[in-house]
């Protein structure tokens, strides 16, 4: 066998486990869609089918106006509590990225390594004190616990700017300087510009960070009409009767968004990823 054939037959050997490794996961997410485009008799139907005939698009318009579960106003409060965190979050770990990797002050590194660490602490560990602290404060049932932490950075999105940062020859700093840039002008003007790819990568990540945030949401908010979409889902599927075909068109609704921004910015994202991986 010539050295070309036996390139074409791992190039079909490497595409063909490829192709299997993308049904396996594929699978699910069209199982789902499937379900949401059925009747719920023929959710448990037996042989089941991929897609029976006619095809159920009411299910959607039926899952977003279901009786008195506010699904619009969920979808309402995601979108705010989301913008605002993408805001808070990008900018205040630009900030503090921008400290770490572009100017020099006593204990820089032992501080950066700090900040590091508190990536293993657990989430679950911090919810009882921050209960504590926000009830303390009044911000029990209010939006706040949700937004505010977001303006004062994350670890690991911290992290991720620096390296991408860090890969910004420090010449530019140099001639910056010399023609009169202030440190807040060199921040703005130069280093966030030469930082794009990675913003919108940490952007990308704090959406679906806060659109799928279940668990603080769950802890912080009571009133049924400020919950967000991941919570108020649950609230779909624990009605007196789970109408499941109506769930799960409820789930593609709810996923959907994540899924769009993605296909969109997906090259952004990779692109990002890979500059703050590599450089620094």
């Amino acid at each position: 066998m010539g050295i070309k054939a036996s390139e074409r037959l791992n190039h079909a050997l490497v595409y063909l486990v490829l192709g299997i490794l993308t049904v396996i996961f594929i699978f699910p997410l069209l199982w789902i869609l499937s379900n949401s485009l059925k009747t719920y008799e023929q959710i448990f139907g037996y042989p089941p089918k991929l897609f029976p005939l006619p095809l159920q698009f009411s299910n959607y318009v039926d899952a977003l106006f279901y009786q008195s579960l506010p699904f619009t106003v969920f979808f309402r409060n995601s979108f705010i509590i989301t913008i605002f965190s993408a805001v808070g979050a990008v900018f205040s770990s630009a900030l503090v990225s921008f400290s770490f990797s572009r100017l020099r002050w006593k204990g820089r590194n032992t501080l950066f390594f700090i900040v590091i660490i508190t990536m293993i602490i657990p989430v679950e560990v911090m919810i009882t004190p921050q209960f504590i602290i926000y009830n303390q404060i009044g911000w029990l049932d209010t939006w706040l616990p949700l937004i505010v932490p977001m303006f004062f950075g994350r670890p690991f999105y911290i992290f991720v700017l620096r390296q991408a940062m860090m890969g910004i020859p420090m010449e530019m700093d140099e001639s910056a300087t010399i023609d009169g840039c202030t440190t807040l002008q060199l921040f703005w003007r130069i280093i966030l510009p030469q930082s794009k790819l990675a913003l919108i990568a940490i952007a990308i990540y704090v959406i679906q960070d806060q659109w799928n945030n279940y668990l603080e949401p769950l802890i912080f908010v009571n009133t049924t009409a400020k919950l967000p979409i991941a919570v108020g889902l649950g609230y779909f599927s624990g009605m007196y009767q789970t109408q499941w075909h109506l769930v799960f068109a409820a789930a593609v609704m709810t996923a959907a968004p994540i899924f769009i921004l993605f296909a969109f910015l997906q090259k952004y994202f990779i692109q990002g990823v890979v500059i703050s991986g590599v450089k620094g």
